[in-house]
């Protein structure tokens, strides 16, 4: 895509439609099956914050890199936004769940922190029979 503008060399930022911000999740899934690999050996949660996402997001969407965030504020602004509507939503509802390959993937959900706006969920692969709120740290 070009972001450059060849007219008077000044960079446009790349416009934010709804449907670009409904694709949110879908990077965060993608995110917690890449991390759910990695983790799968350790059985520990995943911590993944909603700036993290943001960035990732971005970077996957357009190729812009979180370092060039001063260029392109508006952008990384309204889908920081997007990701902390997104990441409460899943806190509210204490999980989420996505279909692939015809099974289906199932983490809890909870507030690990929150900084200056970045809020930081853990997720919790399922574990079947057990409720995921009552294992403590001593039974993984």
């Amino acid at each position: 895509m070009g972001i450059l503008d060849n007219k008077d060399s000044v960079f446009r930022e790349p416009k934010v439609t709804s449907s670009i911000l409904a694709s949110i999740p879908d990077c965060l899934y993608n995110m917690l099956e890449e991390s759910a690999q990695r983790a799968a050996e350790r059985r520990t949660s995943i911590l993944i914050s909603s700036n993290n996402l943001a960035n990732r997001f971005i970077l996957t969407r357009w190729g812009i890199r979180s370092s060039q965030r001063r260029r392109f504020r508006n952008l990384f602004s309204t889908i920081r936004k997007q990701c902390r509507a997104v990441f409460r939503n899943y806190l509210a509802s204490r999980k989420i769940s996505w279909h692939m390959k015809n099974e289906k993937i199932v983490f809890g959900v909870f507030k690990f922190d929150e900084v200056r706006g970045n809020l930081i969920l853990g997720f919790v692969p399922s574990c079947g029979h057990l409720d995921w709120r009552y294992i403590s740290d001593d039974l993984m």
